[in-house]
């Protein structure tokens, strides 16, 4: 299967009008950048989704193994979610690679509020094969 980008993507997609439209900074095995997540993104008031809040985790972690010229899919992904996660505040997001080999990464990403880590995640994704 090949991938490919049609611009569209819910969160880093410039051609989705209802995506956020984030541009990842990083180095290297490593992303980052901030996000405010829009109120008609929660799910209890005030609170982010989960499910948004498990996307942006795995679309940090997605960039930093981007930035080793990796391209794949999510073939696993475990979230843990330590405080509500609110909307319309400044966010720090980032992603940083914590293994990869051949076909496969691992990586590891995090969602914070200043200092505090509100979510967390680890995650193993795949390259399709051709």
């Amino acid at each position: 299967m090949k991938l490919k980008d049609t611009g569209s993507c819910l969160i880093c997609g410039k051609s989705n009008p209802i995506g956020l439209k984030l541009a990842f900074r990083g180095m290297e095995g490593h992303a980052e950048t901030s996000v405010v997540i829009p109120e008609n993104f929660q799910g209890w008031g005030g609170m982010a989704h989960g499910g948004m809040v498990t996307a942006l985790l795995d679309e940090a972690m997605f960039y930093a193994l981007a930035g080793l010229g990796w391209s794949g899919v999510t073939a696993e992904i475990t979230v843990r979610f330590i405080a509500p996660v609110p909307t319309e505040e400044a966010l720090h997001l980032e992603g940083e690679v914590e293994a990869r080999r051949g076909r496969f990464g691992r990586a590891a990403a995090w969602l914070r509020l200043g200092e505090k880590t509100l979510a967390e995640a680890r995650g193993k994704f795949l390259t399709p094969a051709e």
